[in-house]
């Protein structure tokens, strides 16, 4: 982006960019650091228990060790802030704009603003202080050892949660705007239209894996609500990949429907021409030129025909789908053969 358009920047960025880009100076990528965040806020709870203890030395507890996982909503953000810019990127050769008038779409795109981005984040750390607290009042002592570090993780990653929650619904309604901006898409070069549909079904994956493994504790929750769980965001991940897409893709219908009818017309022309020539002027000759003119046409309404219209590589929803289900199916599976087992 130009000095000039961040002089004009439609608004301010959220602090969040701020902490990223410091993120970024470190001498490892911001994704391991988030990484490895997590163990060491279960050791640190773990050291304290130890000398508390509430924990015999060398004990390990589910609950403390895996306190730190809900800062992993800051690892989806790594994605959120990184990824969305080179999915646009993918998509610019379809943007007739100028180069400043594109950094301005890529700047509302990327950039989440200071103003709602601060309210959905306090809002976020306010419902996690509240969460926080009350689990609290029913939790067993050993879940907070260190309670400072503990409601402060519940509150950031809540804060975390709603900010990028946020961010993620202002993509998913750009890529839409972004869709319709072209006059006319190419069916036979789809190639941009594939960044967007990766970014959202990645960002679906990931979101899926926090939540199925947030309900993994075996001593707090039942497989089947597990799979109960699991099953009830499905619906929700798939229409988050889905409904940016459909717009375009029922516009790369209409565009196939057109390129087929130009397709027959020409087709019934030269079944016109062939009739002429073979029945009202007999020239035979004529006929045999025009009979390769119908083959390759023929052959143009096939490969037309076999055109996809989904704006996304085959192995993109596969893949998702597969994300989503196959742990529900593992979980049915394992069900399945206990209840034999068990018999």
């Amino acid at each position: 982006m130009t000095t000039d358009t961040l002089s004009r920047r439609p608004y301010p960025p959220s602090l969040v960019h701020a902490f990223y880009a410091g993120l970024d100076r470190l001498p490892i990528p911001a994704w391991l650091f988030f990484v490895l965040l997590i163990p060491i806020v279960g050791v640190a709870q773990h050291l304290v228990a130890w000398r508390k203890g509430a924990l015999a030395p060398g004990q390990f507890n589910f609950d403390l060790g895996t306190a730190g996982f809900w800062l992993g909503i800051f690892l989806i953000g790594v994605y959120v802030l990184k990824g969305a810019p080179k999915a646009l990127d993918e998509y610019r050769p379809l943007l007739n704009v100028t180069e400043e008038e594109y950094a301005r779409l890529k700047y509302g795109f990327v950039t989440i603003p200071n103003g709602l981005g601060t309210l959905f984040f306090l809002f976020g750390v306010a419902m996690g202080a509240v969460s926080g607290f009350s689990d609290m009042a029913v939790a067993p002592a050993i879940d907070y050892v260190f309670p400072l570090l503990r409601i402060g993780i519940w509150m950031i990653a809540s804060g975390g949660t709603f900010l990028f929650g946020y961010q993620v619904i202002r993509q998913l309604r750009q890529i839409g705007a972004f869709y319709a901006m072209p006059e006319q898409i190419d069916l036979f070069n789809l190639r941009p239209l594939y960044g967007f549909s990766r970014y959202s079904a990645t960002l679906g994956i990931m979101f899926f894996a926090s939540t199925a493994l947030s309900t993994l504790d075996p001593t707090a929750y039942e497989s089947q609500v597990v799979f109960l769980f699991s099953f009830a965001v499905i619906p929700l991940i798939f229409l988050m990949f889905y409904l940016p897409l459909s717009g375009v893709h029922r516009r790369l219908v209409s565009e196939k429907e057109r390129l087929l009818q130009e397709a027959n017309s020409r087709i019934a022309s030269i079944l016109d021409r062939i009739h002429s020539a073979a029945f009202e002027q007999q020239d035979y000759e004529g006929v045999a030129g025009m009979r390769a003119v119908y083959s390759t046409l023929k052959e143009e309404k096939e490969t037309v025909q076999g055109l996809r219209t989904w704006p996304w590589r085959p192995g993109t929803l596969t893949g998702l789908l597969s994300a989503l289900f196959l742990p529900i199916i593992l979980t049915l599976v394992r069900e399945i053969l206990s209840m034999f087992l068990g018999s």
